[in-house]
């Protein structure tokens, strides 16, 4: 396949399935992923593969907890049309 046709193709994704994915095939990705070229071979990321409800809701609640700590007058206190989401209070948290 060519890559224009690869790109054309490609579609964002909002809906998924209730079904596990192949753990071989998570780690295709991420080998695919450190394969891909960086800026100055800069490669910060860690991943947690969260593979039952019950991590992925400790995941949640911790991130929730640490969004809470987050001050978002000091940070996001400019005038907004729309109530500051969790992932606005975790960015801002990680990258203030």
């Amino acid at each position: 396949m060519e890559f224009y046709d690869i790109i054309n193709k490609r579609r964002t994704t909002r809906e998924f399935l209730d079904k596990p994915v192949d753990f071989e095939k998570i780690k295709r990705i991420l080998e695919a992923y450190n394969k891909a070229p960086t800026w100055d071979h800069n490669r910060n990321w860690q991943f947690i593969i969260l593979r039952t409800d019950e991590e992925k809701e400790y995941a949640f609640e911790y991130a929730r907890s640490i969004a809470d700590k987050f001050d978002a007058e000091k940070y996001l206190n400019f005038p907004r049309p729309y109530p500051i989401t969790l992932g606005q209070k975790m960015y801002g948290y990680a990258m203030p």
